[in-house]
Protein backbone atom coordinates (compact mmCIF):
# COMPACT_ATOMS: atom_id res chain seq x y z
CA UNK A 1 0.00 0.00 0.00
CA UNK A 2 2.58 2.26 0.93
CA UNK A 3 4.66 1.61 -2.22
CA UNK A 4 1.49 2.32 -4.30
CA UNK A 5 1.03 5.17 -3.03
CA UNK A 6 4.61 6.64 -3.68
CA UNK A 7 4.39 5.66 -7.37
CA UNK A 8 0.92 7.44 -7.24
CA UNK A 9 2.57 10.13 -6.01
CA UNK A 10 5.46 10.54 -8.03
CA UNK A 11 3.44 10.12 -11.01
CA UNK A 12 0.67 12.64 -9.95
CA UNK A 13 4.31 14.70 -9.59
CA UNK A 14 5.68 13.99 -13.13
CA UNK A 15 2.70 14.80 -14.66
CA UNK A 16 2.39 18.31 -12.92
CA UNK A 17 5.91 19.11 -14.19
CA UNK A 18 5.06 18.51 -18.00
CA UNK A 19 1.40 20.69 -17.10
CA UNK A 20 4.25 23.03 -16.11
CA UNK A 21 6.81 22.93 -18.21
CA UNK A 22 4.45 22.72 -21.66
CA UNK A 23 2.76 25.53 -20.69
CA UNK A 24 5.48 27.78 -20.12
CA UNK A 25 7.53 26.45 -22.61
CA UNK A 26 8.85 28.96 -25.99
CA UNK A 27 8.96 27.19 -29.49
CA UNK A 28 11.93 27.23 -30.63
CA UNK A 29 12.43 27.54 -34.48
CA UNK A 30 15.87 26.00 -36.29
CA UNK A 31 16.91 27.61 -39.05
CA UNK A 32 19.78 25.58 -41.05
CA UNK A 33 21.94 26.81 -44.05
CA UNK A 34 23.49 23.63 -45.81
CA UNK A 35 24.45 25.65 -48.93
CA UNK A 36 27.50 27.32 -49.46
CA UNK A 37 25.95 30.84 -49.46
CA UNK A 38 25.10 33.50 -46.35
CA UNK A 39 21.22 33.72 -46.50
CA UNK A 40 20.64 37.27 -45.39
CA UNK A 41 16.77 38.80 -44.43
CA UNK A 42 15.25 35.39 -45.70
CA UNK A 43 12.04 34.94 -45.13
CA UNK A 44 11.13 32.23 -43.34
CA UNK A 45 7.42 30.64 -42.96
CA UNK A 46 5.24 28.86 -40.35
CA UNK A 47 2.07 27.26 -40.06
CA UNK A 48 0.53 30.09 -37.55
CA UNK A 49 -2.74 27.62 -37.20
CA UNK A 50 -0.52 24.60 -35.92
CA UNK A 51 1.24 26.61 -33.52
CA UNK A 52 -1.17 28.00 -31.76
CA UNK A 53 -3.18 24.49 -31.19
CA UNK A 54 -0.19 23.47 -29.45
CA UNK A 55 0.33 26.97 -28.07
CA UNK A 56 -3.02 28.87 -27.27
CA UNK A 57 -1.41 31.26 -25.20
CA UNK A 58 0.28 32.92 -28.87
CA UNK A 59 -2.28 35.06 -30.90
CA UNK A 60 -1.59 37.40 -34.22
CA UNK A 61 -1.27 40.00 -31.56
CA UNK A 62 0.70 39.24 -28.83
CA UNK A 63 2.95 36.26 -31.00
CA UNK A 64 6.66 37.70 -31.56
CA UNK A 65 9.91 36.49 -32.63
CA UNK A 66 13.60 36.94 -31.09
CA UNK A 67 17.13 35.88 -32.42
CA UNK A 68 19.61 34.70 -30.30
CA UNK A 69 20.48 37.46 -28.49
CA UNK A 70 16.97 37.55 -27.31
CA UNK A 71 16.56 41.04 -29.76
CA UNK A 72 12.91 41.27 -31.43
CA UNK A 73 12.65 40.57 -35.06
CA UNK A 74 10.11 42.16 -36.99
CA UNK A 75 7.34 39.27 -38.22
CA UNK A 76 3.57 39.34 -39.67
CA UNK A 77 0.83 36.82 -39.29
CA UNK A 78 -1.71 36.82 -42.44
CA UNK A 79 -4.14 34.54 -43.86
CA UNK A 80 -3.89 32.77 -47.27
CA UNK A 81 -5.95 32.90 -49.77
CA UNK A 82 -7.27 29.62 -49.53
CA UNK A 83 -7.59 30.01 -45.90
CA UNK A 84 -3.94 28.77 -44.31
CA UNK A 85 -2.61 31.29 -41.51
CA UNK A 86 1.45 32.13 -41.37
CA UNK A 87 3.51 33.62 -39.23
CA UNK A 88 6.48 34.51 -41.12
CA UNK A 89 9.96 36.41 -40.16
CA UNK A 90 13.26 37.02 -41.92
CA UNK A 91 16.33 35.07 -41.00
CA UNK A 92 19.87 35.58 -41.60
CA UNK A 93 22.14 32.29 -41.50
CA UNK A 94 25.83 32.36 -42.69
CA UNK A 95 26.93 29.28 -44.85
CA UNK A 96 27.09 25.80 -43.17
CA UNK A 97 25.58 27.24 -40.17
CA UNK A 98 22.44 27.05 -37.80
CA UNK A 99 20.38 29.94 -36.15
CA UNK A 100 17.72 29.76 -33.41
CA UNK A 101 14.69 32.01 -32.85
CA UNK A 102 11.99 32.10 -30.44
CA UNK A 103 8.27 32.18 -30.83
CA UNK A 104 6.41 33.40 -27.73
CA UNK A 105 4.05 35.79 -26.41
CA UNK A 106 5.21 39.30 -26.00
CA UNK A 107 4.63 42.76 -26.75
CA UNK A 108 5.15 43.37 -30.68
CA UNK A 109 6.86 46.36 -31.20
CA UNK A 110 6.50 48.32 -33.99
CA UNK A 111 8.36 47.83 -37.52
CA UNK A 112 9.14 49.65 -39.78
CA UNK A 113 6.89 49.18 -43.28
CA UNK A 114 9.28 47.69 -46.03
CA UNK A 115 6.70 46.55 -48.20
CA UNK A 116 3.26 47.87 -50.17
CA UNK A 117 0.94 47.29 -53.04
CA UNK A 118 -2.28 48.56 -54.05
CA UNK A 119 -4.68 48.88 -56.77
CA UNK A 120 -4.30 52.69 -58.73
CA UNK A 121 -8.26 53.23 -60.12
CA UNK A 122 -6.89 56.95 -60.79
CA UNK A 123 -4.19 55.60 -63.53
CA UNK A 124 -6.39 52.80 -65.51
CA UNK A 125 -6.72 50.08 -62.49
CA UNK A 126 -2.86 49.99 -62.02
CA UNK A 127 -1.89 47.66 -59.60
CA UNK A 128 1.32 48.98 -57.88
CA UNK A 129 3.88 47.10 -55.65
CA UNK A 130 7.16 47.96 -54.03
CA UNK A 131 10.01 47.03 -51.68
CA UNK A 132 12.74 48.57 -50.09
CA UNK A 133 14.36 48.28 -53.01
CA UNK A 134 12.29 47.57 -56.14
CA UNK A 135 9.22 48.71 -57.07
CA UNK A 136 6.79 47.97 -60.55
CA UNK A 137 3.32 47.56 -61.64
CA UNK A 138 0.94 45.45 -63.28
CA UNK A 139 -1.72 46.84 -66.24
CA UNK A 140 -5.58 46.62 -65.22
CA UNK A 141 -8.53 46.33 -67.32
CA UNK A 142 -9.21 49.84 -68.07
CA UNK A 143 -5.83 50.59 -70.17
CA UNK A 144 -6.68 49.63 -73.49
CA UNK A 145 -2.91 49.50 -74.40
CA UNK A 146 -0.73 47.76 -73.56
CA UNK A 147 -2.99 44.38 -73.40
CA UNK A 148 -0.52 42.25 -72.02
CA UNK A 149 0.76 39.93 -68.49
CA UNK A 150 4.54 41.90 -68.45
CA UNK A 151 5.07 44.12 -65.67
CA UNK A 152 6.11 47.68 -65.61
CA UNK A 153 9.66 47.95 -64.31
CA UNK A 154 9.47 51.14 -61.73
CA UNK A 155 13.52 52.06 -60.59
CA UNK A 156 14.22 53.43 -57.15
CA UNK A 157 17.26 54.65 -55.29
CA UNK A 158 16.00 54.55 -51.87
CA UNK A 159 14.61 52.48 -49.40
CA UNK A 160 11.32 54.39 -48.42
CA UNK A 161 8.21 53.82 -49.93
CA UNK A 162 7.26 55.74 -53.18
CA UNK A 163 4.25 54.51 -55.39
CA UNK A 164 1.62 56.77 -53.54
CA UNK A 165 4.14 59.71 -53.88
CA UNK A 166 4.27 59.10 -57.63
CA UNK A 167 0.96 58.69 -58.43
CA UNK A 168 0.29 61.66 -56.36
CA UNK A 169 2.76 64.07 -58.73
CA UNK A 170 1.69 61.82 -61.31
CA UNK A 171 5.44 63.00 -62.92
CA UNK A 172 7.00 59.19 -62.44
CA UNK A 173 8.95 59.62 -65.81
CA UNK A 174 11.15 62.28 -64.19
CA UNK A 175 13.71 61.38 -61.36
CA UNK A 176 12.24 63.48 -58.58
CA UNK A 177 15.77 62.10 -56.07
CA UNK A 178 13.96 58.69 -55.14
CA UNK A 179 14.44 57.23 -58.79
CA UNK A 180 11.80 56.86 -61.98
CA UNK A 181 10.10 54.65 -64.63
CA UNK A 182 12.40 54.61 -67.81
CA UNK A 183 11.67 51.23 -68.94
CA UNK A 184 9.52 50.49 -71.69
CA UNK A 185 7.12 47.62 -71.78
CA UNK A 186 4.38 48.29 -75.06
CA UNK A 187 2.97 44.81 -76.24
CA UNK A 188 5.45 42.53 -75.05
CA UNK A 189 6.71 40.64 -71.28
CA UNK A 190 8.19 43.61 -70.34
CA UNK A 191 9.81 42.75 -66.94
CA UNK A 192 9.49 39.09 -66.89
CA UNK A 193 5.97 36.83 -66.95
CA UNK A 194 5.22 33.28 -67.37
CA UNK A 195 3.23 33.07 -70.28
CA UNK A 196 2.42 30.06 -73.33
CA UNK A 197 3.94 29.72 -76.75
CA UNK A 198 2.79 28.57 -79.53
CA UNK A 199 5.57 27.90 -82.95
CA UNK A 200 8.25 30.29 -81.15
CA UNK A 201 5.71 32.90 -80.53
CA UNK A 202 5.22 34.78 -77.11
CA UNK A 203 1.25 34.41 -76.08
CA UNK A 204 1.34 37.69 -74.47
CA UNK A 205 -2.38 37.12 -72.58
CA UNK A 206 -4.33 39.95 -70.99
CA UNK A 207 -4.06 42.89 -68.11
CA UNK A 208 -5.40 41.78 -65.12
CA UNK A 209 -9.48 41.09 -64.67
CA UNK A 210 -9.83 40.96 -60.68
CA UNK A 211 -7.47 41.32 -58.08
CA UNK A 212 -7.41 40.04 -54.51
CA UNK A 213 -4.73 41.81 -52.21
CA UNK A 214 -4.42 38.99 -49.23
CA UNK A 215 -2.03 40.69 -47.04
CA UNK A 216 0.09 44.26 -47.24
CA UNK A 217 2.99 44.41 -44.37
CA UNK A 218 5.36 44.97 -42.74
CA UNK A 219 7.54 42.31 -44.33
CA UNK A 220 5.20 41.16 -47.34
CA UNK A 221 2.57 42.06 -49.45
CA UNK A 222 0.58 39.77 -51.63
CA UNK A 223 -2.00 39.83 -54.16
CA UNK A 224 -3.82 37.11 -56.07
CA UNK A 225 -5.08 38.27 -59.85
CA UNK A 226 -7.62 36.67 -61.93
CA UNK A 227 -7.45 36.88 -65.72
CA UNK A 228 -10.21 36.67 -68.36
CA UNK A 229 -9.67 32.98 -70.82
CA UNK A 230 -7.61 33.81 -73.83
CA UNK A 231 -6.70 31.66 -76.50
CA UNK A 232 -3.76 29.13 -77.03
CA UNK A 233 -3.45 26.83 -79.94
CA UNK A 234 -7.25 27.20 -80.79
CA UNK A 235 -8.01 26.30 -76.81
CA UNK A 236 -9.00 28.78 -74.31
CA UNK A 237 -6.93 29.03 -71.23
CA UNK A 238 -7.47 30.35 -67.48
CA UNK A 239 -4.87 31.86 -65.70
CA UNK A 240 -4.66 32.63 -61.69
CA UNK A 241 -1.54 34.12 -60.46
CA UNK A 242 -0.19 35.20 -57.19
CA UNK A 243 2.31 38.39 -56.75
CA UNK A 244 4.11 37.76 -53.45
CA UNK A 245 6.86 41.20 -52.48
CA UNK A 246 9.25 40.40 -49.55
CA UNK A 247 11.07 42.95 -47.70
CA UNK A 248 14.99 42.83 -48.27
CA UNK A 249 15.26 41.66 -51.61
CA UNK A 250 15.53 42.80 -55.54
CA UNK A 251 13.01 39.71 -56.48
CA UNK A 252 9.39 38.67 -56.43
CA UNK A 253 8.05 35.78 -56.67
CA UNK A 254 4.98 34.81 -59.30
CA UNK A 255 2.75 32.06 -58.61
CA UNK A 256 0.97 30.83 -61.51
CA UNK A 257 -2.05 28.30 -62.52
CA UNK A 258 -3.08 27.63 -66.03
CA UNK A 259 -5.89 26.06 -66.88
CA UNK A 260 -6.21 24.25 -70.23
CA UNK A 261 -7.87 21.72 -71.91
CA UNK A 262 -4.44 19.49 -72.40
CA UNK A 263 -1.72 17.46 -70.65
CA UNK A 264 0.68 19.80 -70.84
CA UNK A 265 1.16 23.75 -71.56
CA UNK A 266 4.51 24.91 -73.48
CA UNK A 267 5.81 28.08 -71.67
CA UNK A 268 8.49 30.77 -71.39
CA UNK A 269 9.14 32.55 -68.52
CA UNK A 270 10.63 35.67 -70.99
CA UNK A 271 11.72 39.50 -70.59
CA UNK A 272 11.99 41.61 -73.43
CA UNK A 273 15.42 42.93 -74.89
CA UNK A 274 16.14 46.61 -75.63
CA UNK A 275 19.39 47.53 -75.81
CA UNK A 276 21.56 45.02 -74.00
CA UNK A 277 25.12 45.46 -72.40
CA UNK A 278 25.92 42.62 -70.82
CA UNK A 279 23.77 39.14 -70.66
CA UNK A 280 24.67 35.62 -68.95
CA UNK A 281 22.77 32.76 -68.83
CA UNK A 282 23.01 30.01 -66.25
CA UNK A 283 21.02 26.81 -64.96
CA UNK A 284 17.39 27.98 -64.79
CA UNK A 285 18.05 31.82 -64.56
CA UNK A 286 19.36 34.82 -67.13
CA UNK A 287 20.27 37.79 -66.07
CA UNK A 288 21.18 41.01 -68.38
CA UNK A 289 21.75 43.80 -68.45
CA UNK A 290 20.26 47.03 -70.55
CA UNK A 291 20.39 50.95 -71.16
CA UNK A 292 17.30 53.00 -69.88
CA UNK A 293 14.90 52.04 -72.61
CA UNK A 294 12.18 55.13 -72.40
CA UNK A 295 14.19 57.25 -71.71
CA UNK A 296 15.51 60.61 -73.72
CA UNK A 297 18.79 60.32 -72.24
CA UNK A 298 19.55 56.28 -71.68
CA UNK A 299 23.37 57.41 -70.71
CA UNK A 300 22.03 59.95 -68.36
CA UNK A 301 19.34 57.63 -66.68
CA UNK A 302 21.87 54.60 -66.74
CA UNK A 303 21.57 51.09 -66.93
CA UNK A 304 18.30 48.77 -66.08
CA UNK A 305 19.09 45.13 -64.41
CA UNK A 306 16.32 42.32 -65.07
CA UNK A 307 16.71 38.62 -63.68
CA UNK A 308 14.55 35.40 -64.45
CA UNK A 309 14.79 32.53 -62.72
CA UNK A 310 12.68 29.13 -62.78
CA UNK A 311 11.52 26.80 -60.05
CA UNK A 312 14.77 24.27 -59.65
CA UNK A 313 12.63 21.16 -59.91
CA UNK A 314 11.28 22.06 -63.24
CA UNK A 315 12.96 19.82 -65.88
CA UNK A 316 14.11 19.81 -69.25
CA UNK A 317 14.46 23.79 -69.19
CA UNK A 318 15.98 25.36 -72.24
CA UNK A 319 17.93 28.91 -72.20
CA UNK A 320 17.16 31.60 -75.33
CA UNK A 321 16.06 33.84 -76.92
CA UNK A 322 12.37 34.34 -78.69
CA UNK A 323 10.25 36.71 -80.11
CA UNK A 324 12.62 39.42 -78.98
CA UNK A 325 12.95 38.18 -75.58
CA UNK A 326 14.88 36.33 -73.07
CA UNK A 327 13.75 33.37 -72.50
CA UNK A 328 13.86 30.20 -70.25
CA UNK A 329 11.38 27.79 -72.20
CA UNK A 330 9.90 24.36 -70.83
CA UNK A 331 6.25 22.58 -70.20
CA UNK A 332 4.32 22.49 -66.86
CA UNK A 333 0.96 20.65 -66.37
CA UNK A 334 -1.91 22.88 -66.59
CA UNK A 335 -3.97 23.32 -63.10
CA UNK A 336 -0.90 22.63 -61.66
CA UNK A 337 1.21 25.65 -59.51
CA UNK A 338 3.97 27.22 -61.13
CA UNK A 339 6.64 29.38 -59.47
CA UNK A 340 8.71 31.81 -61.26
CA UNK A 341 10.75 34.95 -60.14
CA UNK A 342 12.02 38.10 -61.54
CA UNK A 343 14.21 40.85 -60.78
CA UNK A 344 14.94 44.42 -61.08
CA UNK A 345 17.86 46.45 -60.19
CA UNK A 346 19.27 50.32 -61.49
CA UNK A 347 22.78 51.39 -62.03
CA UNK A 348 21.72 54.17 -59.65
CA UNK A 349 20.38 51.94 -56.81
CA UNK A 350 23.00 49.99 -56.07
CA UNK A 351 24.00 47.29 -58.79
CA UNK A 352 27.43 48.46 -58.86
CA UNK A 353 28.00 46.96 -62.55
CA UNK A 354 26.75 44.20 -65.34
CA UNK A 355 28.67 41.59 -63.48
CA UNK A 356 27.91 42.32 -59.85
CA UNK A 357 24.13 41.86 -60.90
CA UNK A 358 24.97 38.61 -63.10
CA UNK A 359 25.96 37.65 -59.82
CA UNK A 360 22.81 38.41 -57.58
CA UNK A 361 20.61 36.72 -59.95
CA UNK A 362 22.46 33.47 -59.99
CA UNK A 363 23.36 33.50 -56.08
CA UNK A 364 19.63 33.88 -56.06
CA UNK A 365 18.65 30.43 -58.06
CA UNK A 366 21.01 28.69 -56.21
CA UNK A 367 19.38 29.82 -53.26
CA UNK A 368 15.73 28.74 -54.68
CA UNK A 369 17.43 25.40 -55.64
CA UNK A 370 18.76 24.97 -51.91
CA UNK A 371 16.32 26.49 -49.41
CA UNK A 372 16.90 27.10 -45.66
CA UNK A 373 15.77 23.67 -43.13
CA UNK A 374 12.98 25.06 -41.13
CA UNK A 375 12.14 22.69 -37.76
CA UNK A 376 10.35 23.62 -34.79
CA UNK A 377 11.59 22.11 -31.44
Amino acid sequence: MVMRRIFAFAAAALAAAMMISCGSRDLKVSVENASDLDRVSETIELDFGNIIAEHPELTAENVVVLDAAGAQVPSQVYTEDYGMVKLIFQATVPAHQTAEYTVKAGERETYDTLVFSRYVPERLDDYAYENNRIAGRVYGPALEDPRTLGPDIWLKRVESLVVDKRYELNDYHHDHGDGMDCYKVANTLGGGALAPYVDEKIVLGDNYETYNRICNGPIRTKVLFTYKPFSVAGYQVVLKRELTVDANTNFIKISNWFDAPADELPVVLGAVLHDVIDREDGDHYIAFTEKASDSADPEADGNISVGLVVDAAEENVEVGTMDGHAVLKYSITPGKRADVWTGSGWSKGGVESPEAWAKTVKDFAYAQANPLKVTLK
